[in-house]
């Protein structure tokens, strides 16, 4: 081998004893960020939810009606198709306009019924419009607010071109730190929301938009230790695994808990309970006998991961059951699926399924991996309930 080829371990040697050469991220990770901790720095929502806070006039943030005025100031500022009369527009009573978030599913919507104006806002931080979205938006308004003056702003990070360019305006997501960071230098804010406002410029210019002076610094970073750190990217959990491990570890936590029947050392999404043991009881270990899974276990419960939605599966297993057994499954079927005709000669069934919990926060993965399964381990639960209540009757 070339003595200017590293190996894998050479390079992330290499890398650990460079590794200093972090610290001129600091600036962009070393501080704490509010947003950071609640991980919702990429959350579309959450900053539709912080927009809205900052445009309303009303609200505690100390602005005003700065931000608002600002943002207009851009919007009239960078008009070259005539939309917008100056004087209407920056003179409107900035204190009579309501915040409106995702009525009829528009983001933000300003409306004041004083001006007779409203401003609706389409937000894109991580995806991009579809479903028609900005022409069935426009439309509900012409509907609901037919005499009013409508201003559509399409904001995205780098003022992406709308579909419908003739009536949306674009405001990029530099627009609206340049105004915040203008707007901190002449209003003098409490300490906390000075510290929140700070924060949310930071993960602004890491985040949303290109900062040049971060790019710089990675792509330094990157092309002195690519082969270390194509390593550890090629090799980290990916999104599923970590999905699948915050199952796993909340089945194990509902099993300390009392709710279910689930050990750790089982590796996989399977559970049982206290009650459906005492109709469907394992194989004895020393009977011989193993089921159709080459198990003991005759019915299992276990989860079904897709496409970042959890389902709950009831399913029996029919070969080399008790004939005890059998007729507490037939009553389960007669219960669960009573229009099935293969009812006494199954290798396995799937009974019962619940509805699909979707994961809908990817920033909090582990958090959101542990509600659907609960969810989903619930929903099992009362349908088991109610189905041995309505057996053992």
């Amino acid at each position: 081998m070339s003595k200017n080829i590293l190996t894998d371990e050479e390079a992330l040697q290499n890398f650990l004893l460079d590794i200093q050469c972090l610290d001129e991220l600091l600036p962009w990770t070393g501080k704490f960020n509010l947003f950071d901790v609640l991980k919702v720095s990429r959350t579309e929502i959450r900053h539709s939810n912080m927009l809205g806070w900052l445009m309303d006039p009303n609200e505690n943030h100390g602005f005003g009606d700065a931000f608002l005025r600002g943002i207009l100031q851009r919007l009239v500022k960078n008009d070259n198709m005539g939309r917008y009369d100056v004087f209407e527009v920056l003179l409107a009573e900035m204190y009579s306009f309501s915040v409106f978030r995702e009525w009829k599913n528009i983001d933000i919507l300003l409306v004041s019924s004083e001006e007779k104006m409203l401003i609706a806002i389409e937000n894109k931080v991580g995806s991009h419009e579809h479903s028609n979205q900005l022409n069935r938006y426009r439309k509900i308004l012409e509907k609901n607010y037919a005499d009013y003056n409508r201003i559509y702003v399409y904001l995205t990070p780098d003022g992406e071109e709308p579909s419908d360019t003739e009536n949306w305006d674009i405001l990029s997501y530099t627009d609206v730190v340049e105004v915040l960071e203008e707007l901190t230098k002449r209003v003098e804010l409490q300490q906390d929301v000075a510290v929140m406002i700070e924060n949310y410029i930071t993960i602004i210019r890491r985040d949303i938009v290109e900062d040049q002076q971060l790019v710089e610094i990675c792509n330094k970073i990157y092309s002195k230790h690519r082969r270390a750190l194509d390593l550890i990217f090629e090799n980290k959990i990916d999104k599923k695994t970590q999905i699948c491990n915050a199952m796993m570890e909340t089945l194990t936590k509902m099993g300390e808990e009392g709710h279910i029947i689930h050990e750790e050392d089982w590796g996989n999404m399977v559970f049982t309970t206290s009650g459906m043991d005492k109709i469907l009881p394992d194989f004895s270990e020393d009977s011989g006998k193993l089921s159709s899974w080459e198990s003991l276990n005759i019915y299992a419960y276990w989860l079904d991961y897709k496409d970042g939605k959890v389902s709950a599966v009831f399913e029996l297993a029919g070969l080399n059951v008790p004939k005890k057994a059998m007729k507490n499954m037939q009553k389960i079927i007669d219960k669960l699926k009573p229009n099935d005709s293969r009812r006494d000669n199954f290798k396995s069934k799937i009974v019962f399924r619940t509805e699909w919990h979707e994961i809908k926060y990817e920033d909090d993965i582990e958090i959101e991996a542990e509600r659907v399964v609960r969810s989903a381990v619930n929903e099992i639960l009362a349908m088991e309930k109610k189905l041995l209540k309505s057996i053992c009757e």
